[in-house]
């Protein structure tokens, strides 16, 4: 059954997302009002809106971030090079053999 519901008072919406969570009801909430939503979260800066998962980091600079980089880029070098000398040594002992 679907029934629609004009919410007067904001305080309102808490109890229906109570409900909606003990799995009582189901909300729907209209188009237009996401798309208003939408538009107030957008008023937050750029690095507001898309900090997401590093909300919680340092705010470390773009230096430290590029070292960071640099030491990630030369640990899976150190890696490729491990494993291309593994690969050699094992064709050479196949060949060998």
């Amino acid at each position: 059954m679907t029934v629609t519901v004009e919410v007067r008072n904001k305080k309102t919406l808490n109890v229906l997302d109570a409900l909606e969570n003990l799995g009582l009801i189901h909300v729907q909430t209209p188009a237009s009002l996401n798309a208003k939503k939408t538009a107030e979260e957008d008023k937050r800066s750029f690095s507001e809106r898309f900090r997401g998962i590093h909300a919680g980091l340092h705010k470390g600079t773009v230096e430290d971030f590029l070292a960071d980089c640099r030491k990630d880029k030369e640990h899976e070098f150190e890696i490729e090079r491990r494993q291309e000398e593994e690969r050699a040594r094992l064709a050479k002992a196949k060949l060998s053999s």
